[in-house]
C-alpha cells in the first residue's frame, strides 16, 4: 500500500514539475541594454558626476560596476555611491579630496541575471579640479581691404575643456559663431573671429574674447585689444598668412576651412577638390557656401572627407595651400544571428556585423565575450567566433567589442540557447540473483535536452500489468528524470532480462541487466511480434527461473538456426537479419531447461509487414497565374492498411486553398488546382504510411507572378532640413526588386538612378528615406518594381521641399549716436508669402501707430523679403535687443539687431570687495543704469589708507570689462589697509568717482625662513636648536610660532618629522630641545616661522650629530667552545650597527664558573677586555660550567651584556682523594674507606685501591683493586696475623688515572679497637628538608652523640633520631638546627671521635632599602642585604606602585645593589618595597617606602606677566605660568565684566584650553573693569587665581584712573565672594590646628629620652621587619634627617658635622623639605635631596656604598625673558629637585654654594665646595 501511496506522489510531483518549468524556460532572456554609459564621462569637481545604466532580460538583470582589471567597484563614503537603480554617482570633492583611481580610471558596466552576463564599453572617467585661467587675444595683423583673424589664446591646461563663446565688439556688440557670418565678421566654430575688408577706421576698434568652461559654465573675459593695419603701397603678391591644414568634424556636423592671404591688391579666393581624378572646383550649393577666405560645408557626410586646395590670387600672382578635411562617421555593431540554439556536442557560429551608414567597414579591432570575460584569441577567425562542441558550459551571453584606433567602441550582444541533447543515462541497475519472496527495486536516471522520458521493458516486452509491480518517474531541479520499478513480492515468473530505456526527440539510449529468481524454468506469454520487411527482428525468450542451462528456438518443428539469416544468440535471443515477409512469418517456440532436466516450452506468432515506397513526382516548369495543375503520388509497394495524405510547407492543406484531393485507388492519390495563384506557391508532401513505416516525399509548386503594389507611391511635402520617407513596396514571384529615380529636369525629361548616398538611403523594403532635405532635393522622383514577368510596374511622384523662413546670420549689431537716426535692417530667405514683425526685447510689438518714432519698410526679393526698421531721435532707452521675427506657413525664424546708443557714462554705485587676499582684492560695482553701451572701460584707483603712511597720489588699473563689473587688483601688500573707487569711461569722458571703500588685506605666510639656525648636541638624544625671526619685511604678520623639522642626514627619507613651537609674536629668538633622538647620528635641521596664514618656507638645513654612547645592544651570535680542561674560545659578532651609538672601543667579557657554594667568591666574577671577535680564556677551573657574557663598550662607557651562555670546560685527570681511613675489623681483615677528591675534575669513572704488604722494610707483596665509581670503601680479607698492610687510593676519569691519596698503614691484629670508619665535616641541606649524619664504626662499640657538646639522647628532641648503625637523623629542618654535631665511640678498647658541621640553608632576609634621590620622572634607590640565609643570592625582585593602582614589579640581577625607576609620573607619591631570592626561596619584602617624585602643583604667576589688555582684547600670555616642575595640562579661562549687576554671568573661553604661548580674548568693551578667573591643571594638582584687569581706551589710550582705582579696591574686598570666602576660614582653621599639633609634639619629643636619631626612624619600621633581619635592622639608625648610605662593618653614625662626608647623601623629611604642604602619615613619607657620595665606589655582593660622584650636563636657556623661558628637567640619577620650600630657603645657602644649573621649573643640583 505504501509503495502505491509513493509512487502517486512521485507522479504528481513529475506532473507539476513538467507543467510549470516548461513555461518559464521559455521566458528566459539573456540581458541586453537598455541604456550603455557614453565611452567618456568629464565633470567637474564641483558638480560631480554619473554615469547611468540599465537593461532589459527576463529575469531582470542586476546591474554591478567593475574597475578596468575586473575588480569591483565599491562605495567610498562621501566620495562614490552605487544607487539602487545601478547609476553610479561620482559625488562633488574638494580639490585635496582627488584620487586618481576614482576620479580618473576606467569604470565598466555589468548587467547579468541566470542567462548570462554582458558588459558595457569602457567608460573613461576623468574629474576636472576647477582652476582659475585667463585668456589672451593674438591678432594676426592684415592689410586695408584683406582679411584679419583674432585668436583666442586659452592656457594649455584647460584648453580641451574651453570653447569660445562669443565675442565683443566694443563696447557692447556681440558676435556668436556662424557657418555664414554676418558679412563684417565672422566668428568660425573653432573661435577664430574673422574681420573682413578692413578699413582706417576698423584700427581704432577694440575686441574682446568671451570664454566658457565646459564642465564649469565659468565665462572668463579677455582684455580689450585693438587691431593693427599694415599699409601696404604698390603690388605685393598674395601669400597664406593662415590656413587650417586639418579639420576634423562628426558626421552631421558642419565643417568650416580657413585660408587667410594677405596681398596688394586685396587677393581673390578659388576653392577646389582633389576627391576625384583631378582637381575639381568647388561650387556653392545648398550645403557649400563659399565665402571668400572660408569654405563652410553644411550637414558634411563622408562623401565630403578629402584634400581640397585654395588658391589667393591678385594682379601680382598667387599663393596656394592644401587642407584635409576628415569626417568621422558612426558605426553599427550588430552579431548575427543574434539569438542562436545549438544542441550539444554540436558548432556554434558567431559573425560580428561592422557597419557605417549600412556599408561594410573593413578590418577591425574585434574582440569577444563571454558572459563578461574575453576570449582568447584562438576561437575567432576575423569577424567569426565559432564554438566547437557546444556543452551546457558555452551557453550564455556573447559579445563582440569593436575598438576604433581613435579609442571609442561599440559593442553587441547575442545569446547561445542549448538545443536539443540525446539523453544519458547517469544512474542504472545491476544484476541480481535472489531467492522468491523478498521486494526489488531498479533504478535508472537520464539526462538530455529536452527532459528524456524513461520506459522499462521485461525480455523486451511491456512489464506485467499486475499490483506487485509499480514503476515511479520524476524531475530532480538540475533537470535529470528519475524513474523506479517497484516489485513488491518477486517471484520466480518475475525472472529475466529488465531494460530502461530514455528517449526525446534527439535520440534513445537504454540499459539492460538481468534479475534472476531461483527456481525452476518458465516461459512467460509471448505477445504477438510485428516485424518490418527488410529490417532485423531481434526476439527475446521471456524465460524466468534461474539457474538455466539450455535455451532453444523451434519452428515448424525444426530448430532453430535454419537459414544463414538466423542467429540464437549466447543469451538465448532469436535474431533474424534481414526478415523477409514470406520466409519468416509464422509461429516460433522457446523452450528452456535447467541442469536438472526440468524444462519449460512457450510460442508466439510473428508477422512481418512491408514498409510504403512512394514513387517521384515533380509540378511542370513555368505555371503562371491563372494556370491549373494535377500531380499523382503513388504507393509502389507496401502492405496494406495504406494512408495517404497531402501537406503544404509541412502542414495540412487549408480548405481555402481550392486544391482536390482525389484517391484513384488505395495506392494512389491524385492532387489537382483547377486555378493557380500567388498563394499556391510552395512546396508539397505526400505522406504514405501503413504499421510498418511512414514514407515523406516533396516537390516544388511555384507559380510566378507580376509586380504589384503593395504600398504605392505619392506625391510628398517636407519642411526644409527635415527627413522624409518615400514609400514604395511590391510583391510578386520572383520577388521584384525597387529602383528610384529623379527626373533631371521636368516630369516627362531625363531620369537618372538615385544611388545610396549619405543623406539617402535605400531601405530593403523599397522605401527611400531622404535626411537633411534641402531645395535641391526638389523635384519628380519614379520608383519602378519589375520581376522578369511583363513589363513591370511604375508611378511618378513629387516631392516638395516646403522652406520655412531663414536668416543669413544669427544677430548683427547697430551702433547710433543719441539723437541720430537708427536704421535696423534684416533679410530673410523662404516660401513665401512671409510676415515679419519687429519686436523690442523679444516680446515688445513695434508699431509705428503707437510709437511716433519709429516707421517700418518691406519689400520681396527673389529669395525672399527685405524688412527695414527705422528709430528717429534715439537716446539711452532706445538701446538693447530688437528681433526680427520672420514667419510663413511652414515655420518662423527670427534675428537679432543689438542696437547700441552712446551717451556719457555715469559713475559706478555699490562697490564692494568680493574677495580679499594677502596681495589681491577682488572689487566687484554695479552700474546706475542698464544702458552700458556708454561705458569702454572703467579705471580703479587706489592707495594706501594708513594714515602714517598718506599717499595724495592715486594709483590706476583699468578695466576693460564692463559687462561683469569686477576687476582684480593684483600686486598689493599683506595685512594693510587701502581705499578704493571706480570712474567709468566712455567716448564722452568719464564719470565722477564712486564712494571710497576700505580694505584690509589679508596676512601672508612668511616670506622669508628663520635666520642664524644653529644646532648643537647636549645629549646622546637631544640636540638643542636655536634661531633668530625672519627680517621684519618678510614676516607678512604676527609670528606665532615655528616648526621645527628634523631627519637623519643619512637617511633616503626627504621628509622632516616636524614639530611645532609657539611664538611671541613679536618676531623674537627662539630654542627647542629636540630629545629621543637617535644615538650618536648626524641630523639635518630646517626651521619655518609660520603665522595665522601658515607656514613660510624652510630655512636652509643645519647639520649636527648627537652625543655617542654606549651600545643599546649586546654583540650577537655569542658561540663558546672548549680548547681543554682549563681554557674556553668564546667568539662573537659587533652588535648591529644602529645599536653601537658611537665608536666601538673593544669588548668586555665577564665571566664566572656556576658552583654551588654556600657563598660566592667575590673574586669568582672575572672580566678581560679585547677589541677583537674571539677571546680564549685560560687558567680557568677544571671540567666547570661556566657563564659567559660580553658587552661592547664606547668611549662613554659599557653597553648591554649579552644573554649567558654557559660552557664546561674538558675534563681532566682527578686530584687526590680527599682522606683515607684504615681500621682493623677482624684479626684477618681491615676495613679501609676513603673520601672522593674535591676537585674530580671530570667524572668519576672508578677507583683504585693498592694495597702494599710489608715486613719491617721488605715489601712482600703489592696489590691493585679497581672498584666501582659509586664504592667508597672496602674491606680486606684473610690478611696475615701480625703483618703492616699499607693502601692508598686513586680517582680515574675518562681521561685517566689521578693522583694517589696519602699511604694510610694497619697491622693486623687480634685487638679491635673502636674506630668510626666514616667521615666528618661540612654538610649543607635546605631547610624543611632530612639530614642522616653517619657514624659507622668497628668493634662493636658504644655511641654517644653530641651537639656542641651537648649529649644527645634518644627521643630528647622531636626532630632527632638515632638509628642503632649510629647514624643521626634530624628531620624538618630549621636554621637553628645547623652547627656542630659529634659522635664519639668507645669499646674499652679504644675510642674515636667524629665532627659534622651542619649548615642549613633558609630564605635570605628581607633586604634594606632606601631611596637616594627622586626627580620628576625617575626614583633612584640602593640597598643592602641581610642575612643570606647560608645560600647565594640568585636575584631580586623589585616591587612598585602608584597610588592605589596595580603593583608593577620588575626582577633585577643579584649582582645589582641600586636601581633607578624611570618613566614615573611626575608629583606622584609611589609605594616601593623589594625582595631577594636564593636556591632556597624568596625573602620577606623591605619596608615599603612612599617616595614622592618631584613636581606640584602649579603655581600663580603675576597680573604683569600673564596679562596685557588691549582696547577690545585681552593677550594672555600662558607660558608665563608656573608648571612648578610638572607640565600643565590645560587651562580653563572664564571672565565677566565689573557692573552693578550682581547676577552677570561668567563667560566661559575655554574649559579645557591646551598649553600655548599666547591667547587672545576677543570681543572685550574699551575702557571697562573685567575679572579674569583662571584655573592651571597637571597632574600633581591644580591651582586657580583671579585676576581683575581695564581695557585701554577706544584710541588706544590708558583707561580713566578712577576706572583703575575701582579695579583696585575690587581685587581687596574678596571676602564679598562667597567662593573665595569659605576655602579662606578652611584654610585659616587648618593652619591653626597644624600650630596646637605641633607644639604638643614638640612638648613630648622633650620629655622622650631617645635620640633624635631613633625618633626619626619611625617605629613601624622596626615592626616590619623580618626577625631573620631584625639584627641588620637594628644597625639602621637615623641621625637628625641624615640617612647613612653606605653601612661597611667599620663604618660609624656620624656624630657632629665634621663626621658627615663632604658627598654625603641626606634624606629630608618631606615636612622638613616643604613647610607648607601637608605631614603624610607612614614611615616611608620622605621627600629626598641627593648630594655627591665622593668616598668610595659601589661594590658588588651584599654591600652597597653610595654612587660615585658624575658630571651633570648642564643646559642654559638662551632667553632672558620670563615668558620666554623654556627648558627641561635634566634626568641625572643624582640630580635632585628642588621644591617650592627650596626656593624659600635660596638665599641661606648662596652663600657657600655655586649655582650649576638654572631651570625654569626651579629644579637645582647643588655640590658642596
Amino acid at each position: 500500500m505504501w509503495i502505491s501511496s509513493r509512487l502517486f506522489v512521485i507522479f504528481l510531483l513529475l506532473h507539476l514539475e513538467t507543467t510549470c518549468s516548461e513555461p518559464f524556460e521559455a521566458h528566459l532572456r539573456g540581458p541586453g541594454f537598455v541604456m550603455e554609459p557614453p565611452g567618456r564621462v568629464e565633470f567637474s569637481n564641483s558638480s560631480g558626476g554619473w554615469l547611468d545604466c540599465s537593461a532589459s532580460g527576463s529575469p531582470q538583470p542586476t546591474i554591478d560596476w567593475v574597475h578596468a582589471d575586473g575588480s569591483a567597484v565599491t562605495e567610498i563614503h562621501g566620495v562614490r555611491r552605487v544607487l539602487r537603480n545601478g547609476t553610479l554617482v561620482l559625488m562633488p570633492f574638494a580639490a585635496a579630496a582627488y584620487h586618481q583611481d576614482v576620479h580618473n580610471t576606467i569604470y565598466r558596466c555589468i548587467a547579468s541575471n541566470s542567462v548570462g552576463r554582458i558588459v558595457s564599453r569602457d567608460v573613461q572617467v576623468r574629474a576636472v579640479v576647477a582652476q582659475a585661467y585667463k585668456v589672451d587675444v593674438e591678432v594676426l595683423s592684415a592689410s586695408r581691404g584683406c582679411t584679419a583673424i583674432l585668436r583666442c589664446v586659452v592656457p594649455t591646461f584647460v584648453k580641451e575643456l574651453v570653447r569660445v563663446v562669443s565675442w565683443v565688439h566694443e563696447p557692447a556688440i556681440y558676435i556668436y559663431p556662424s557657418l555664414q557670418g554676418d558679412g563684417k565678421f565672422h566668428l568660425l566654430p573653432t573661435g577664430e573671429l574673422l574681420i573682413h575688408n578692413l578699413q582706417e577706421s576698423d584700427e581704432s576698434q577694440s575686441f574682446r574674447c568671451r570664454s566658457m568652461h565646459r564642465l564649469t559654465r565659468q565665462v572668463v573675459v579677455s582684455s580689450p585689444t585693438r587691431l593693427r593695419i599694415n599699409s601696404h603701397r604698390g603690388i605685393i603678391s598674395p601669400s597664406v598668412v593662415e590656413h587650417t591644414a586639418h579639420v576634423q568634424v562628426s558626421q552631421d556636423e558642419g565643417a568650416v576651412l580657413l585660408c587667410v592671404a594677405q596681398g596688394c591688391p586685396s587677393p581673390e579666393y578659388s576653392w577646389y577638390t582633389h576627391n576625384g581624378a583631378g582637381p575639381l572646383p568647388v561650387l556653392s550649393g545648398p550645403r557649400v557656401r563659399l565665402l571668400g577666405p572660408i569654405l563652410a560645408i553644411e550637414a558634411v557626410t563622408g562623401e565630403d572627407s578629402g584634400v581640397y586646395k585654395c588658391t589667393a590670387s591678385n594682379v601680382g600672382g598667387e599663393a596656394s595651400a592644401e587642407l584635409r578635411l576628415t569626417v568621422a562617421t558612426p558605426i553599427q555593431v550588430e552579431i548575427s544571428p543574434n539569438v542562436l540554439s545549438v544542441h550539444m556536442g554540436g558548432t556554434a557560429e558567431f559573425r560580428c556585423l561592422v557597419t557605417s551608414n549600412g556599408s561594410p567597414v573593413g578590418m577591425q579591432n574585434i574582440l569577444w565575450y563571454k558572459d563578461g570575460r574575453q576570449l582568447p584569441s584562438s576561437g575567432r577567425v576575423e569577424d567569426t567566433l565559432v564554438v566547437p562542441r557546444v556543452s551546457r558550459e558555452n551557453r550564455g551571453m556573447y559579445q563582440c567589442v569593436v575598438r576604433r584606433p581613435e579609442g571609442d567602441t561599440f559593442q553587441a550582444t547575442a545569446e547561445l540557447q542549448l538545443g536539443d541533447a540525446p539523453p544519458v543515462l547517469l544512474y542504472s541497475f545491476i544484476e541480481q540473483t535472489l531467492q522468491p519472496g523478498p521486494a526489488v527495486s531498479l533504478k535508472c536516471s537520464a539526462a538530455g535536452n529536452p527532459t528524456p522520458q524513461i520506459s522499462w521493458t521485461l525480455d523486451g516486452f511491456p512489464l506485467p500489468s499486475n499490483g506487485r509491480f509499480m514503476i515511479g518517474q520524476y524531475i530532480t531541479v538540475h533537470g535529470d528524470v528519475i524513474s523506479h520499478v517497484n516489485i513488491s513480492h518477486v517471484m520466480v515468473e518475475d525472472g529475466g532480462e529488465y531494460a530502461c530505456i530514455a528517449e526525446n526527440r534527439a535520440g534513445r539510449v537504454q540499459h539492460a541487466a538481468r534479475l534472476n529468481i531461483y527456481g525452476l524454468p518458465y516461459i512467460r506469454l509471448i505477445p504477438k511480434v510485428t516485424a518490418v520487411s527488410g529490417e532485423t527482428l531481434n526476439l527475446k525468450c521471456p524465460v524466468a527461473g534461474y539457474p538455466i542451462e539450455e535455451i532453444h528456438w523451434e519452428r515448424g518443428g525444426r530448430e532453430l538456426p535454419d537459414d544463414i539469416r538466423q542467429r540464437v544468440q549466447p543469451d538465448g535471443s532469436l535474431t533474424i537479419s534481414p526478415v523477409q515477409k514470406n520466409s519468416d512469418s509464422g509461429v516460433y517456440t522457446c523452450w528452456a531447461r535447467n541442469k536438472q532436466g526440468h524444462s519449460a516450452r512457450r510460442s508466439g506468432e510473428v508477422t512481418v509487414i512491408v514498409p510504403p515506397s512512394i514513387e517521384p513526382f515533380a509540378f511542370q516548369e513555368g505555371l503562371a497565374e491563372g494556370m491549373r495543375t494535377r500531380t499523382v503520388c503513388g504507393v509502389s509497394r507496401g502492405d496494406p492498411p495504406l494512408k495517404l495524405i497531402w501537406l503544404k510547407d509541412g502542414e495540412p492543406l487549408p480548405d481555402l486553398l481550392g486544391a482536390n484531393v482525389t484517391m484513384l485507388d488505395q495506392y494512389s492519390s491524385l492532387l489537382s488546382i483547377p486555378s493557380l495563384s500567388a498563394t499556391h506557391s510552395g512546396e508539397y508532401t505526400c505522406v504514405a504510411k501503413n504499421p510498418a513505416a511512414e514514407i515523406k516525399y516533396t516537390a516544388l509548386l511555384q507559380v510566378k507572378v507580376p509586380p504589384r503594389w503593395i504600398v504605392e507611391p505619392v506625391d510628398a511635402n517636407v519642411e526644409r532640413n527635415r527627413h522624409i520617407m518615400l514609400h514604395c513596396q511590391a510583391q510578386g514571384v520572383p520577388t521584384p526588386s525597387i529602383v528610384w529615380k529623379k527626373a533631371t529636369g521636368s516630369k516627362s525629361g531625363e531620369y537618372e538612378e538615385v544611388r545610396e548616398r549619405p543623406f539617402t538611403k535605400l531601405l530593403g523594403n523599397g522605401s527611400l528615406l531622404l535626411q537633411h532635405v534641402k531645395e535641391d532635393r526638389e523635384g519628380f522622383y519614379l520608383c519602378q518594381a519589375n520581376n522578369g514577368i511583363g513589363t513591370g510596374i511604375g508611378k511618378v511622384i513629387q516631392l516638395k521641399v516646403n522652406s520655412s523662413p531663414y536668416f543669413s546670420s544669427t544677430s548683427r549689431s547697430v551702433m547710433v549716436k543719441k539723437g541720430d537716426t537708427a536704421l535696423l535692417q534684416c533679410s530673410v530667405s523662404g516660401d513665401k508669402p512671409i510676415n515679419i514683425v519687429w519686436m523690442r526685447s523679444g516680446k515688445n510689438t513695434l508699431n509705428p501707430s503707437t510709437n511716433y518714432k519709429i516707421s517700418v519698410k518691406q519689400e520681396a526679393t527673389p529669395d525672399g523679403v527685405s524688412a527695414e526698421l527705422q528709430i528717429r531721435t534715439v537716446d539711452a532707452t532706445d538701446s538693447g535687443p530688437y528681433f526680427c521675427r520672420a514667419s510663413n506657413l511652414y515655420g518662423n525664424d527670427q534675428q537679432l539687431v543689438q542696437l547700441q546708443v552712446q551717451e556719457p557714462p555715469q559713475p559706478p554705485s555699490v562697490l564692494e570687495a568680493a574677495m580679499i587676499s594677502s596681495r589681491s582684492v577682488n572689487l566687484k560695482w554695479q552700474p546706475k543704469t542698464l544702458g552700458t553701451g556708454d561705458v569702454s572701460k572703467y579705471l580703479v584707483e587706489f592707495r594706501e589708507a594708513d594714515p602714517a603712511l598718506f599717499v595724495e597720489q592715486w594709483q590706476q588699473v583699468e578695466v576693460k570689462d564692463p559687462p561683469t563689473f569686477n576687476a582684480l587688483i593684483e600686486n598689493l601688500k599683506p595685512a594693510t589697509r587701502y581705499a578704493f573707487r571706480v570712474i567709468a569711461e566712455g567716448s564722452a569722458g568719464r564719470s565722477a568717482p564712486s564712494q571710497e571703500l576700505i580694505v584690509r588685506t589679508e596676512p601672508q605666510r612668511p616670506a622669508g625662513p628663520p635666520l642664524n639656525l644653529s644646532a648643537r648636541p647636549l645629549s646622546s638624544t637631544e640636540l638643542l636648536i636655536s634661531w633668530v625671526a625672519p627680517l621684519p619685511e618678510l614676516r607678512h604678520g604676527d609670528i606665532q610660532g615655528y616648526n621645527v623639522g628634523y631627519k637623519l642626514a643619512n637617511s633616503g627619507n626627504t621628509a622632516y618629522n616636524f614639530t611645532s613651537v609657539s611664538g611671541d609674536g613679536d618676531g623674537g629668538n627662539g630654542e627647542l630641545l629636540l630629545s629621543g633622538l637617535a644615538k650618536f647620528q648626524r641630523y639635518n635641521v630646517v626651521v619655518q616661522a609660520f603665522n595665522q596664514v601658515g607656514p613660510g618656507p624652510l630655512s636652509e638645513p643645519a647639520t649636527s650629530q648627537t652625543m655617542e654612547d654606549v651600545p643599546s645592544r649586546s654583540p650577537e651570535d655569542v658561540r663558546c667552545a672548549a680548547l681543554s680542561s682549563q681554557s674556553l674560545q668564546v667568539s662573537w659578532q659587533p652588535p648591529p650597527i644602529y645599536h653601537t651609538n658611537g665608536l666601538l672601543q673593544g669588548y668586555k667579557l665577564v665571566f664566572e664558573p656556576i658552583i654551588d657554594d654556600i657563598q660566592p667568591s667575590k673574586d669568582e666574577v672575572e672580566s678581560r677586555k679585547t677589541t677583537a671577535l674571539t677571546m680564549v680564556l685560560t687558567g680557568l677551573r677544571k671540567y666547570t660550567n661556566y657563564s659567559i657574557q660580553v658587552l661592547a663598550h664606547t668611549r662613554m662607557g659599557d653597553g648591554v651584556l649579552s644573554k649567558p651562555l654557559f660552557c664546561h670546560s674538558e675534563e681532566d685527570v682527578p686530584e687526590a682523594p680527599a682522606d683515607i681511613k684504615v681500621v682493623v675489623s677482624s684479626s684477618q681483615s681491615l676495613y679501609i674507606s676513603w673520601l672522593p677528591p674535591t676537585e674530580p675534575n671530570g667524572v668519576i669513572t672508578k677507583y683504585s685501591l693498592y694495597t702494599r704488604v710489608v715486613n719491617g722494610r721488605e715489601e712482600l707483596n703489592n696489590e691493585k683493586r679497581s672498584l666501582p665509581s659509586q664504592q667508597a670503601y672496602y674491606e680486606a680479607k684473610g690478611l696475615h696475623p701480625h703483618m703492616e698492610y699499607q693502601f692508598w687510593v686513586t680517582a680515574s676519569t675518562r681521561v685517566g688515572e689521578g693522583k694517589s691519596s696519602r699511604v694510610a698503614s694497619q697491622i693486623t691484629t687480634n685487638r679491635i679497637p673502636a674506630r668510626i670508619i666514616s667521615f666528618g665535616g661540612l654538610v649543607v641541606r635546605p631547610w624543611r628538608s632530612t639530614v642522616t649524619l653517619p657514624c659507622t664504626a668497628v668493634g662493636k662499640p658504644k655511641r654517644d652523640w653530641f651537639k656542641s657538646d651537648v649529649v644527645l639522647r634518644q627521643g630528647g628532641h622531636h626532630n632527632t633520631q638515632i638509628l642503632d648503625n649510629g647514624d643521626l637523623i634530624i628531620s624538618s629542618l630549621e636554621l637553628g638546627d645547623g652547627g656542630n654535631y659529634s659522635c664519639q665511640v668507645d669499646n674499652g678498647i679504644g675510642t674515636d671521635r667524629l665532627t659534622h658541621i651542619l649548615l642549613v640553608q633558609v630564605p635570605p632576609a628581607a633586604p634594606t632599602l632606601y631611596v637616594t634621590s627622586a626627580t620628576s620622572s625617575s626614583i633612584l634607590m640602593h640597598w643592602k642585604c641581610g642575612f643570606t640565609g647560608n645560600a647565594p643570592i640568585t636575584g631580586y625582585t623589585l616591587f612598585y606602585r602608584r597610588g592605589n593602582a596595580n603593583t608593577d614589579e620588575m626582577q633585577l640581577s643579584r649582582h645589582a645593589s641600586s636601581h633607578e625607576l624611570k618613566g614615573l609620573v611626575c608629583g606622584s607619591t609611589y609605594q616601593i618595597y623589594l625582595s631577594a631570592q636564593n636556591k632556597v626561596g624568596p625573602s620577606p619584602s623591605s619596608i615599603m617606602l612612599h617616595v614622592r617624585t618631584q613636581g606640584q602643583s602649579p603655581g600663580q604667576p603675576s597680573s604683569t606677566a600673564l596679562l596685557a589688555p588691549n582696547s577690545t582684547s585681552l593677550l594672555v600670555r600662558l607660558h608665563s605660568w608656573p608648571d612648578n616642575g610638572c607640565p600643565i595640562l590645560y587651562f580653563v579661562l572664564q571672565y565677566k565684566a565689573v557692573t552693578d549687576d550682581p547676577d552677570a554671568e561668567w563667560v566661559m573661553v575655554s574649559n579645557a584650553l591646551k598649553p600655548q604661548r599666547r591667547l587672545v580674548v576677543p570681543n572685550l568693551l574699551p575702557s571697562t573693569l573685567y575679572h579674569l578667573r583662571m584655573e592651571a591643571h597637571n597632574v600633581a594638582g591644580e591651582s586657580s587665581a583671579e585676576f581683575s584687569f581695564v581695557t585701554l581706551t577706544k584710541d588706544g589710550d590708558p583707561p580713566p584712573p578712577e576706572i583703575v582705582q575701582r579695579g583696585h579696591r575690587g581685587t581687596t574686598v574678596f571676602y564679598g565672594n562667597i567662593n573665595l570666602l569659605i576655602p579662606s576660614i578652611a584654610a585659616l582653621s587648618g593652619m591653626i590646628c597644624t600650630i596646637v599639633m605641633v607644639i604638643i609634639c614638640y612638648r613630648n619629643m622633650l620629655k622622650n629620652a631617645r635620640p633624635l636619631a631613633e625618633q626619626s626612624a619611625h617605629s613601624q619600621k622596626e615592626s616590619l621587619e623580618n626577625r631573620a633581619n631584625s639584627e641588620a635592622a637594628q644597625r639602621e639608625r637615623y641621625y637628625a634627617t641624615i640617612h647613612k648610605v653606605s653601612m661597611q662593618n667599620n663604618d660609624k653614625i656620624p656624630e657632629t658635622s665634621e663626621d658627615i662626608s663632604p658627598y654625603a647623601t641626606f634624606q629630608l623629611s618631606e615636612g622638613a623639605a616643604n613647610m607648607s604642604q601637608p605631614h603624610h602619615g607612614g614611615p616611608a613619607n620622605t621627600l629626598l635631596h641627593s648630594f655627591m657620595y665622593h668616598e668610595r665606589a659601589l661594590a658588588e655582593g651584599c654591600s652597597s656604598p653610595p654612587p660615585a660622584a658624575s658630571k651633570n650636563r648642564r643646559r642654559h636657556s638662551r632667553k632672558t625673558e620670563p615668558e620666554s623661558e623654556e627648558s627641561e628637567s635634566d634626568q641625572d640619577q643624582l640630580t635632585s629637585s628642588r621644591t617650592e620650600s627650596s626656593n624659600q630657603h635660596e638665599g641661606k645657602i648662596k652663600h657657600n654654594s655655586r649655582l650649576i644649573q638654572h631651570f625654569p621649573n626651579h629644579n637645582i643640583s647643588i655640590t658642596y665646595l
